[in-house]
């Protein structure tokens, strides 16, 4: 047996009761899934309680989480100020045909918190987030196409679900990618909407932007790009894009939505650069749905319902709801600068851990990350774009995250993952020594 079989079979065996809900959601559900990055090969756990740092799940089986619903649950599962600020609010009700007073302070602590945001408004998904920057753009400069970085996820709609992961031998070339749809069902005529950049290499991303310039509606880019892995953009790339775009008077759009907890301020603050608009998501909720996107006054008074007539329409039933302004104002306030300090120092130790002990071991593979984020990369390439990325061993993907499952250990299946406020460093630790466990069973001592 492979060490992916020998993984899957010890898998099976632990989650008798997994196997049997998700042969019951296949019922009712297209592969029994509704949420495509949470499923897995074979199948997935059942998560029946969360407190602090551990899942359990329908088999009984206890791991500790280094996912955090994909870097949302920055103050670990059910931390006692977010709970009681639910309760609180479920006496008073769980959602209003009106604003309430909550909606307010949340929009406040955020353009405190980020100097760039003028204005703001609230969605319910980092997808309507990245949509209605978007839209904002386009309303604002009168032009429609669109610049974003080869790899990068920017939500699940058709104006940006383009060469998120494109096969390479469709993809044109690495200095200038090709727009590739990635699925059927999105609209072909989207990618002619859209130029890809790559990322991290800022003289083809400057001749990309000036080629299209007076097309462009705005330029969108991760500062720490998740879909491959965590990878941190270059100090450089992300103010020659701030600059270029500034010279030519394209907006700039910082999808913030996971590297907003790179610090108090967000990874602009991290970099110290300011985009024009921002997208938000995950820890601005709490753990609650959530969105938002904001930036300059100029740009937002589109959305100005007192202007009358002609400005961008943008409805929602659950915009701004109560519950997740309670959870999201909560968990904000709970966010101190010393709280991003302490997780940026225990996001490195992990990553030093796991460097330490790939060099102890010899094997090939890599880590990257930055702040409390990180990611595992099985290739012995340096990640720093989707090029580089896309040469990861997915077997070893695989095995890695199936046997960090069997050791107790949760993260995403593309062997990404955060610290949360409530991680210790013996979590830490234990994490470690448990993927040295995994690498010794897939050959490596």
């Amino acid at each position: 047996m492979t060490a992916l079989e020998v993984e899957i079979a010890a898998y099976r065996s632990a989650n008798p009761k997994s196997k049997a809900l998700h042969d019951q959601a296949e019922r009712f559900m297209p592969g029994g899934d509704t949420r495509n990055s949470i499923f897995w090969s074979p199948f997935p756990v059942y998560v029946t309680h969360a407190e602090g740092t551990k899942l359990t799940d329908a088999d009984g089986n206890v791991r500790t989480d280094f996912v955090n619903n994909m870097t949302t649950l920055i103050m670990g599962h059910r931390h006692p100020d977010v709970i009681k600020a639910l309760r609180d609010q479920l006496d008073h009700g769980v959602s209003y045909p009106a604003p309430s007073p909550s909606v307010v302070r949340w929009a406040e602590i955020i353009c405190e918190r980020v100097p760039s945001v003028e204005k703001v408004r609230f969605v319910n998904s980092g997808t309507e987030a990245t949509l209605n920057a978007i839209r904002a753009a386009r309303a604002f400069t009168g032009k429609t196409l669109i610049a974003k970085c080869e790899g990068a996820y920017h939500g699940n709609h058709d104006a940006i679900q383009i060469s998120v992961t494109p096969a390479v031998n469709v993809a044109g070339d690495a200095e200038e990618p090709e727009s590739v749809v990635m699925f059927p069902g999105i609209n072909p005529g989207a990618a002619d909407d859209i130029v890809i950049m790559p990322y991290n290499n800022f003289p083809a991303a400057e001749r990309i932007i000036r080629k299209h310039a007076t097309e462009l509606a705005a330029v969108i880019v991760e500062p720490i790009n998740g879909q491959c892995g965590m990878v941190p953009a270059k100090p450089e790339f992300l103010q020659g894009l701030r600059d270029v775009t500034a010279e030519l008077g394209i907006p700039l759009i910082f999808d913030e939505v996971i590297s907003f907890r790179a610090s108090r301020g967000g990874a602009q603050e991290f970099y110290g650069i300011k985009p024009d608009l921002t997208c938000f998501g995950k820890v601005i909720g709490g753990g609650m749905p959530v969105g938002a996107f904001g930036g300059k006054d100029e740009i937002m008074s589109l959305w100005d319902p007192t202007h009358g007539p002609g400005q961008v329409q943008h409805a929602g039933t659950f915009n701004g709801n109560p519950m997740t302004a309670a959870a999201g104002i909560a968990t904000l306030e709970l966010l101190t600068p010393e709280v991003y300090e302490e997780l940026e120092r225990k996001g490195e130790l992990l990553r030093q851990s796991v460097r330490e002990l790939i060099a102890e071991l010899e094997v090939p593979m890599g880590v990257t990350g930055a702040a409390s984020l990180f990611a595992l990369q099985f290739t012995t390439e340096n990640v720093t774009d989707y090029r580089t990325y896309a040469t990861n061993d997915k077997q070893m993907l695989q095995t890695v995250f199936t046997g960090m499952l069997n050791e107790g250990f949760v993260m995403s299946n593309r062997c990404a993952g955060n610290v949360s406020a409530v991680h210790t460093d013996e979590d830490i630790r234990a994490f470690v020594d448990a993927l040295r466990k995994v690498l010794v069973r897939a050959g490596y001592a």
